[in-house]
C-alpha cells in the first residue's frame, strides 16, 4: 500500500507516489521541506518514490546540499563539545570520590554494618539490634535485614516493633516462611490473635513448605484454639511426610476429640514411630476402643477428654468436652469438665462451672473442679471447702489430696501442704503422680530438697521410666543441690527423647552456665527461644540470654 503526499515543488493536490508529476518549478526552500518529508516517508519502510528523470539531477543536488549542511553543523558542534565531554569523563569520578566523604551517610552505614557483623559473631543480640536499626535507617530497602530485625525485637521483648519489622520485610517480598511464623508469634504476644489465626490459615495453603514448618504452624494454631485450622495444616504436613511420627500423633489427637475412630490408625503409626509416645498412644487407643462400646454419647467423650487431659493436651480435651455437652446438655459433670479445660486454655469458664453446680451439686467431680476454679479466682477458703467435699466423697482419690496441698501451699501453710502431699503418696504409693507433686513442691519452695525433694523425684522416675518430663525434674533437683554432672546426664537423656522442648533446653542452658560453658549455654538457650510454644518460656529464655550478653 503506497501513501499519498503533497508534491512540494508543484504545490499541486495530493497525488499517488509513483505517479508524481515532473518537477516543473524547482524551488530551494521547497527542497528543504521535501527532504524533511522524504526522511519521514522513507522511515516508514513502505514508500516508493519516483520522479521525472529530467529533474533527477536537481533532486540529487537538493539532497546533497541538505545532507552536507547537516554534516557540517554536526562536526562543528562536536568540535566544540568534545573538550568539555572529555574533561567531564575524567573529572566526574574524581568529583564523586571528593564529594562522597563529605556525606555522613556512607560512613555511618559502613560503621553500622561492621557493628552488626561483630555483634552477630559475638551472639550479642542487644548490640546487634541497635546496630541493625541504625543500618536500616540509612538503607531501608534491605528486606532480609528487616526480617532479622523483627526476630531480634521479638527475642528482646519488643513484639510491636517486631510486627512492624516483619511487615516491612513482607512489603519488600523478603519475609520467609520461617519469618511468617515469627510474625504470628509477635502478633500473639501483642494480643492480635485474630490476625495471627488468619495469617496461619493463609500460610497453610502455601506450596513448597517443609513438613516440619507446617507442624510448627499447627502447634501455634493449637495454642490459639484454632482446632480446624490446626487439623487442616497437619493434614497438609501429612501429605508431604506421612511417616513422620509427630505429625501422625498430632492428627490422632485432633481426631480423637471429635471423630475418635478416625484417630486409631494415626495413633497406631505414631506409637510405632515414636517410642516416647507409645505409652500415651496405646492408652488413648485402648480408651477409644473401650468407649466405643457405650456408643456415641456424652459419656464416651467425657472419658476421651479426661484421658487427653492427663496427657496435658487441654485444647483437644476441651473439644471433647464440648461435644459431650452437645450430646447431653443436662450432664453436670460434662459442664464441670468443660469449665476446667476452658480455664486450662486461658478462658474464664465461669458460666460452665455455674451450670455444673446447678445440675449436679453433690457430684464428686463437680465439687472437686469447683474447688480448682475458686482457687484460680483467689478464693482459697472456698476452694478448700469444695475440695474437702470431693475428698470426702472418694477418700481413695489422690488428686483431691494433691490439690488441697497445692491450695494450702498457695495460702502459705507449708506444714499442712506437706501433710496432704504425703497423704497422697500414702493413698497410692505406686502412682508416680503424688511423688511428682511432692518433688515439685520441695523444689519450688526449696523445702528439704536434698532429702524429700530428691527422693520424690527419683521415685517418680522409677515408677514412670522413660518420661522426659520426669528426667528433667530429677535433673533440675540434682542441679539445685549442686550435683551438676549427674544433672547433665538426665537433661541430655530428656533432650534426646523429646528434642526441641524449651523447658528442658532452658534447664540445660542454666546448667552449662553453672559449669562455665557459656557458648554451649547460649546455643541451647537460643534454641529454647526458637522452639518455645508459649510466651512464658520464650521470655524466660530471652531474659537469661540478655543477662549473659550484658556481661560480654
Amino acid at each position: 500500500m503506497y501513501k499519498d503526499i503533497f508534491c512540494p515543488f508543484t504545490a499541486e493536490k495530493t497525488v499517488p507516489l509513483g505517479g508524481i508529476e515532473p518537477f516543473n518549478r524547482p524551488n530551494k526552500t521547497f527542497c528543504h521541506i521535501f527532504f524533511s518529508m522524504l526522511k519521514k516517508i522513507v522511515s516508514d519502510g513502505v514508500t516508493l518514490i519516483t520522479c521525472d528523470v529530467n529533474n533527477l539531477a536537481f533532486y540529487k543536488k537538493c539532497v546533497k546540499r541538505v545532507w552536507g549542511s547537516n554534516t557540517k553543523a554536526y562536526n562543528r558542534n562536536m568540535r566544540l563539545a568534545k573538550p568539555f565531554l572529555t574533561g567531564l569523563i575524567i573529572l566526574l569520578p574524581m568529583g564523586i570520590a571528593f564529594v562522597m566523604p563529605l556525606s555522613p551517610h556512607p560512613a555511618k552505614l559502613s560503621e553500622a554494618r561492621e557493628q552488626v557483623f561483630a555483634a552477630n559473631q559475638k551472639m550479642d543480640e542487644v548490640a546487634e539490634l541497635s546496630a541493625l536499626e541504625t543500618e536500616l535507617s540509612f538503607a531501608p530497602w534491605q528486606g532480609e535485614a528487616w526480617q532479622r530485625l523483627g526476630r531480634l525485637r521479638l527475642n528482646n521483648g519488643k513484639p510491636l516493633g517486631a510486627v512492624d519489622a516483619f511487615d516491612r520485610a513482607a512489603s519488600l517480598e523478603a519475609l520467609t516462611t520461617e519469618g511468617q511464623l515469627w510474625l504470628t508469634d509477635a502478633l500473639i504476644t501483642t494480643g492480635d490473635s485474630e490476625r495471627a489465626k488468619a495469617l496461619l490459615r493463609e500460610f497453610s495453603r502455601a506450596e513448597n513448605v517443609d513438613a516440619f514448618v507446617f507442624l510448627q504452624a499447627a502447634m501455634t494454631q493449637r495454642s490459639l484454639n484454632d482446632a480446624y485450622g490446626a487439623l487442616a495444616t497437619l493434614l497438609k504436613a501429612y501429605a508431604i511426610d506421612p511417616l513422620n511420627g509427630e505429625i501422625n500423633y498430632q492428627i490422632g489427637l485432633q481426631f480423637a476429640a471429635v471423630e475418635p475412630d478416625k484417630a486409631l490408625s494415626f495413633l497406631k503409626r505414631a506409637g510405632e514411630l515414636l517410642p516416647n509416645r507409645q505409652a500415651a498412644c496405646d492408652a488413648l487407643t485402648q480408651l477409644i476402643n473401650e468407649s466405643g462400646e457405650v456408643g456415641e454419647n456424652a459419656t464416651r467423650y467425657q472419658m476421651i477428654g479426661q484421658e487427653l487431659s492427663t496427657m496435658n493436651e487441654w485444647d483437644v480435651a476441651q473439644r471433647a468436652f464440648v461435644k459431650a455437652t452437645d450430646l447431653d446438655a443436662s450432664d453436670g459433670v460434662a459442664w464441670a469438665l468443660l469449665a476446667e479445660s476452658a480455664q486450662q486454655n486461658g478462658e474464664d469458664g465461669a458460666q460452665f462451672i455455674t451450670r455444673a453446680q446447678e445440675l449436679a451439686p453433690n457430684a464428686e467431680l463437680v465439687n472437686g473442679l469447683s474447688g480448682l476454679y475458686y482457687r484460680r479466682q483467689g478464693k482459697n477458703e472456698l476452694a478448700i471447702e469444695y475440695l474437702q467435699k470431693a475428698a470426702d466423697a472418694n477418700p481413695k482419690t489422690v488428686v483431691w489430696e494433691i490439690e488441697m496441698a497445692t491450695t494450702l501451699d498457695g495460702m502459705g501453710d507449708r506444714a499442712s501442704a506437706l501433710t496432704h502431699f504425703q497423704n497422697a503418696v500414702d493413698i497410692d504409693p505406686q502412682n508416680y503422680l503424688p511423688w511428682r507433686a511432692l518433688a515439685v513442691f520441695s523444689l519450688t519452695r526449696s523445702y528439704e530438697v536434698e532429702t524429700i525433694g530428691l527422693a520424690a523425684a527419683q521415685m517418680a522416675l522409677q515408677l514412670n521410666p522413660g518420661s522426659p518430663a520426669l528426667m528433667d525434674l530429677l535433673g533440675t533437683t540434682l542441679m539445685k543441690i549442686g550435683k551438676l554432672d549427674e544433672a547433665l546426664t538426665y537433661f541430655l537423656q530428656a533432650d534426646a527423647i523429646d528434642p526441641h522442648q524449651s523447658a528442658i533446653l532452658i534447664h540445660l542452658g542454666q546448667l552449662y552456665l553453672a559449669q562455665g560453658e557459656k557458648d554451649k549455654a547460649i546455643e541451647v538457650l537460643r534454641q529454647a527461644v526458637d522452639f518455645a510454644r508459649d510466651s512464658r518460656l520464650r521470655d524466660m529464655a530471652s531474659n537469661i540470654l540478655k543477662e549473659n550478653y550484658a556481661e560480654n
